[in-house]
């Protein structure tokens, strides 16, 4: 295993390779290009030219390292999202569960990751988060999710693999955040949301604690932070598929956590109120291809009190990341449509009968 993106070589490409089932490759040269900001991780697409290739030899991958930033590291190395990458490329492309890029090698440990992935950056499009996505795009996600989803149900804590976040672990760290951001999110858009949703958000971190509390019912794997811009869509004949990326998140949640993360999130508004009864019922179908004991009456109650975990996750990062102007119109897109699921949903009056 290496330390960093800037030790890979023409060695290390071929070895991957070979390991992957290309035995009979031989590596002549590499180029690489940087991929994104190294906030997260340092991640690379390596163009391969080879002295000897295989009719199915990639022209490509891209390899995801810890970032070298030591500030990013130290967050890596605090938060877990090292060992959760690593074990969610091998539970979820061991079941095949879901669409994601073809691993050709994954190995580290909570220090470090290496991650060769199938390079998809010609044939694929990333979302945009503050854009959002349309019906056809949030169709196709959804339904990776509910194949995901139903490929691990139902999972206990027992069962469920160590790694994965439990709720009730990261509950102070995010209810903390949530309540600093929420006093941030008062004052800085007290003037570009409308009163409901600033009586949304003052309601709902009020019970972020109860929410977090919650008895976990109906567990299974989930992603995590299936927003729209960790995700890569494919487009053909067929019609829109998508891929999930990022997996750091991953955690011991209801199923809902991710269903209403995305739809409160990432979707517009007047989309999302138009399609998601819709929606919900396209994932209880495909859910129930793979798995039972998950209808859709149950899946709307949970839908209805999981739709906070979006705004919950929203104020929390206005806590945590800068203020300035890229970031607060992100941030207001995001608030706009978590709030106005919450209203939609009497979210908040649901967690209260709860509590």
């Amino acid at each position: 295993m290496l330390d960093v993106a800037t030790e890979i070589d023409t060695a290390w490409v071929q070895s991957v390779l070979r390991h992957a089932g290309h035995t009979g490759v031989e590596v002549a040269s590499i180029s690489a290009q940087p991929i994104g900001a190294g906030n997260v991780s340092d991640t690379v697409r390596i163009g391969i030219e080879y002295a000897r290739a295989e009719s199915v030899s990639p022209a490509a991958v891209v390899v995801k390292f810890r970032p070298s930033a030591p500030g990013a590291h130290e967050h890596g190395l605090r938060s877990g999202a090292y060992h959760r990458e690593i074990g969610a490329y091998r539970e979820v492309g061991g079941r095949q569960a879901c669409r994601i890029p073809q691993c050709y090698w994954v190995a580290g440990d909570e220090t470090n990751i290496n991650l060769v992935l199938e390079d998809l950056t010609a044939t694929t499009t990333p979302g945009n988060q503050a854009a959002g996505c349309g019906v056809a795009e949030a169709e196709s996600l959804v339904a990776e999710l509910a194949r995901l989803h139903s490929s691990f149900f139902p999972l206990t804590d027992e069962a469920a693999p160590a790694w994965l976040v439990r709720m009730s672990e990261v509950s102070d760290y995010w209810c903390d955040a949530a309540e600093r951001g929420a006093g941030a999110a008062l004052t800085r858009f007290a003037t570009d949301l409308p009163p409901e949703f600033l009586a949304a958000i003052r309601d709902a971190v009020a019970l972020v604690r109860t929410w977090y509390g919650l008895p976990q019912q109906h567990l299974t794997l989930t992603h995590g932070d299936p927003r729209v811009d960790n995700v890569l869509f494919e487009r053909s004949g067929a019609g829109v598929s998508a891929v999930l990326l990022d997996w750091q998140f991953t955690g011991l949640r209801n199923p809902m956590y991710d269903f209403a993360y995305f739809m409160s999130g990432s979707v517009d508004i007047a989309e999302r109120r138009l399609h998601e009864t819709r929606l919900l019922k396209t994932y209880i179908d495909v859910f129930a291809e793979k798995s039972s004991g998950y209808d859709e009456d149950q899946a709307t109650a949970d839908y209805r009190v999981q739709l906070l975990s979006g705004l919950y996750v929203t104020l929390a990062a206005v806590a945590v990341l800068p203020d300035n102007d890229v970031v607060n119109q992100l941030i207001l897109a995001l608030l706009r449509r978590n709030c106005a699921a919450a209203v939609d949903w009497k979210s908040v009056e649901a967690l209260g009968d709860l509590a």
